[in-house]
């Protein structure tokens, strides 16, 4: 496919008081807080971000009875935190249920429990499950939603299937409408759009195996990147790459529609020719960072082959 760029402008920072969202929602974490968190295990000195690169946003929620709660709290990278807010502001405003949402420390950094707790956390210093490496929790850049209606499925080699939490196997099938049987809310199936519109289009529902239906990400490169990066640099990355996929969803809607859009990163290390742009930051961090600074171009590299 032609890298061709067309020359069309766009700005290159959204203001982040145009978010519908209010700063008082998003704070820095105390030393109270940072404390608790290291005695509970959800963080160390060798987590790659630490408490003053995380911001802790509260929301108001609306549960699986209808009732409202304005306790809903989660802990992520300041980057990322005013697109979060904006995130639980649409589900609030689409009535999307959420049953809990505290950080993971009050269940001592137990992903286990939290997830059998049906918890949407944020926030956690730990590796993928069953792996060695860091889970995209341990930057703060990864939420996990509303875990029983949208479990953690392993498939086995001779088609069997685990499930996390148990109880989440009644949500196999993810049809929210079915003859004879009540409406099913609170699946991520719902927010997909809202979530990626917001610069978190990697869902675990894209995958082969396991699934993971209740957990929405930023990349791998994208993490190692903003946490090298100084916060307001990072936040300025993260601006763009919303703005980047947002441009993208307006000139291109059928690859938007098919989640064909390539990301931020991805127009970066064309641009630049060097990748990963995470190595790219670490041999000439300038190089990158005037490279974000610079006008967006909409063009044909919007759309993967």
């Amino acid at each position: 496919m032609s890298t061709h760029w067309f020359k069309i402008l766009i700005p290159a920072i959204i203001c982040n008081s145009l978010l519908p969202v209010s700063a008082e929602n998003i704070t820095e974490l105390s030393g109270k807080d940072c404390r608790a968190m290291t005695n509970a295990g959800v963080i160390s000195a060798a987590a790659p971000v630490q408490c003053d690169r995380l911001r802790q946003v509260r929301f108001d929620y609306i549960d699986f009875q209808g009732r409202q709660h304005n306790n809903g709290s989660i802990i992520v990278m300041d980057a990322v935190s005013p697109y979060i807010a904006a995130i639980f502001e649409r589900l609030y405003q689409l009535q999307f249920p959420i049953n809990k949402a505290q950080p993971i420390r009050h269940y001592q950094g137990n992903d286990d429990l939290s997830m059998a707790d049906n918890n949407t956390s944020a926030f956690n210093y730990r590796p993928i499950a069953g792996k060695r490496s860091l889970s995209l929790h341990a930057y703060g850049l990864a939420i996990d939603i509303n875990p029983k209606q949208n479990p953690f499925v392993k498939l086995g080699e001779h088609g069997g299937a685990s499930f996390k939490p148990e109880d989440g196997a009644k949500y196999a099938n993810r049809m929210q409408f079915r003859y004879g049987k009540e409406q099913r809310r609170g699946f991520a199936e719902d927010v997909v759009a809202t979530f990626a519109d917001n610069g978190f289009l990697y869902w675990g529902g894209f995958w082969n195996t396991p699934i993971d239906y209740q957990h929405f990400q930023v990349s791998r490169i994208m993490a190692n990147l903003m946490a090298a990066m100084p916060a307001d640099h990072a936040s300025q990355f993260f601006d763009n790459y919303v703005l980047w996929y947002q441009s993208c969803k307006a000139s291109y809607p059928t690859a938007y529609a098919q989640h064909k859009v390539n990301d931020y990163v991805y127009y970066l290390e064309t641009k630049l020719n060097s990748k990963p742009l995470s190595k790219t930051f670490t041999l000439s961090p300038g190089k990158v960072i005037a490279a974000i600074q610079q006008p967006l171009q909409t063009s044909a590299i919007c759309v993967r082959d």
